[in-house]
């Protein structure tokens, strides 16, 4: 019971920005301990790999869970060295070639809110919502991708530093630091 006091302590912060560092920002819902896993994915995010380039001390590393019912879960744990604003997180696609790719799910909450999130250790844990997009009609069609070609889908975090992303990793890219299971 004191852990769901302090998870909804934590989640409350998050919704009213005010945040003390380091940050917790737990998504309620996010009890996944019943759902089996399919695919674990493991990253190390920099800032190098980042397009379009933007200069930021921050990195990070993000858990991304692919479990048999669907379903996406992240736990994300950002190093937040220059105090940027973390505004956001997503997972997105890429088409060969291109360096950017349409938001497929949201790693943050809640959805298309600022997070102004300062503290120089921030750590996310939710699932991850699917949003409509140009690349799938649906959750399970990008997560049959998904689990197809991880290599294609590449997760960030953004601030008001860089709109763009200030931390990247591709799933799949064991260059990266990616582990995948």
């Amino acid at each position: 019971m004191r852990k769901l006091g302090v998870l909804a302590a934590a989640a409350a912060l998050v919704a009213a920005a005010c945040v003390e560092s380091p940050t917790d920002a737990v998504d309620p819902n996010f009890d996944l301990s019943m759902r089996p896993v399919v695919v674990h994915h493991s990253v190390n995010m920099i800032n190098a790999i980042e397009s379009p380039a933007c200069p930021s001390r921050g990195k990070g590393i993000a858990n991304v869970k692919i479990h048999d019912d669907g379903s996406i879960s992240s736990s994300v744990a950002i190093t937040n060295r220059g105090g940027e604003s973390v505004r956001f997180g997503h997972i997105h696609h890429l088409n060969t070639g291109a360096a950017t790719g349409p938001v497929i799910w949201w790693l943050s909450s809640p959805i298309g809110t600022d997070l102004n999130l300062t503290a120089a250790d921030i750590r996310i844990a939710q699932l991850g919502a699917f949003v409509t997009n140009a690349h799938f009609t649906s959750n399970a069609a990008g997560i049959a991708e998904l689990l197809a070609k991880p290599q294609d889908f590449y997760v960030n975090f953004h601030s008001d530093n860089c709109p763009g992303g200030f931390a990247r990793a591709f799933l799949g890219h064991a260059e990266n630091g990616t582990s995948g299971e």
